[in-house]
């Protein structure tokens, strides 16, 4: 797919031109953020679960960032 630069002076780029299925991003994430929020209004241990998950996940990254930066140290 080719993509041409609109508008500008001549030697000058312009704007780059969108593609054609460029709406479908923010309409689909905007749909799944509504239906995250309705499914935390009707399940509010939703939310629990996924704080302490995300909690969860940066403890791990974290140890394992301190094990590996140990193994680099001697």
């Amino acid at each position: 797919m080719e993509y041409r630069m609109k508008g500008g002076m001549p030697g000058m780029p312009g704007m780059p031109q969108l593609p054609p299925t460029a709406h479908l991003i923010p309409l689909v994430i905007g749909g799944g953020l509504v239906f995250f929020g309705v499914a935390l209004f009707f399940n509010e241990w939703l939310l629990r679960w996924i704080v302490a998950g995300i909690l969860v996940f940066v403890g791990l990254l974290l140890t394992m960032l301190g094990l590996r930066l140990k193994r680099m140290l001697g």
